[in-house]
């Protein structure tokens, strides 16, 4: 994968966004390669944590067995947060990071 580089003049919010995007639809064929290769994936930890999370959220986004509550768009994620997350799907990305890591 090459790097993401942006514009300074670009808000961080476009740049996470935009990142997000890439990741999630490059997600699902970032192991290809690795497997093809003969490689063998015994547990979660094995994958980077950035790619398990990526492919998993977008697995959950796929699957649509939970939905998202009404309030999600206006919560923050913690006290010291202003803002919500700018991600419309951080509530798959946090659902992924939290079966990673059990």
């Amino acid at each position: 994968l090459k790097p993401f580089r942006l514009k300074p003049s670009v808000d961080r919010r476009e740049h996470r966004t935009a990142a997000y995007l890439i990741l999630a639809a490059m997600a699902t064929q970032a192991y290809d390669g690795y497997f093809k290769e003969g490689h063998k994936v015994k547990t979660v930890k094995d994958v980077e944590a950035e790619k398990f999370i990526a492919a998993f959220a977008q697995h959950l986004k796929r699957q649509g067995r939970f939905e998202i509550p009404k309030w999600a768009d206006v919560v923050k994620t913690s006290r010291a947060k202003e803002l919500p997350p700018s991600n419309p799907d951080w509530l798959y990305v946090r659902t992924a990071s939290m079966v990673r890591k059990v």
